[in-house]
């Protein structure tokens, strides 16, 4: 292993040394055509219990967007991310009569259900999520995850 002292020396090193850095922003990648971030055409089933699914057109945000990860450029020992995602900008709303051939008599044979789909789509930075919302064993599906919690630490 590295002892101590070479540790802090490679460290001084580094810090002396002017390093090149290229930054990377949106605009200087681009994607292949057709793999941009867009709004596409897409069959979508509504469904509720009772009723029969009924397909019908709707759109999808889909896509790839510009992300990355590089050293920091003023503290080299720290990380800078840039994450974007094919999202949504606005909504649409639609109405749709679903037929219930299972509904009791009192209940109503066609039931009117409410879908939405996007306006427009673009890269947006992507949402966070608190680390302490995840629990892990609802992820995977595991109750006891005891063995796995010995060989992941949680960093600071």
């Amino acid at each position: 292993m590295f002892s101590f002292n070479s540790v802090c020396f490679s460290l001084i090193i580094l810090s002396m040394c002017r390093l090149q850095e290229k930054h990377v922003s949106g605009q200087e990648v681009q994607l292949p055509p057709g793999q941009e971030c867009q709004m596409t055409p897409v069959i979508h089933v509504l469904q509720h219990p009772g009723c029969v699914p009924k397909p019908i057109p709707s759109y999808a945000c889909i896509g790839k967007c510009t992300s990355y990860v590089q050293v920091s450029g003023s503290k080299i020992w720290q990380m800078e991310r840039s994450c974007n995602c094919c999202q949504e900008s606005g909504e649409r709303e639609a109405s749709v009569v679903l037929f219930c051939p299972k509904a009791k008599s009192e209940e109503k044979r066609f039931r009117k259900v409410t879908t939405k789909a996007p306006l427009e789509c673009m890269c947006r930075p992507c949402g966070s999520i608190e680390e302490s919302s995840i629990v892990p064993q609802e992820i995977a599906g595991y109750a006891d995850e005891g063995f796995l919690q010995s060989h992941f630490r949680k960093s600071l």
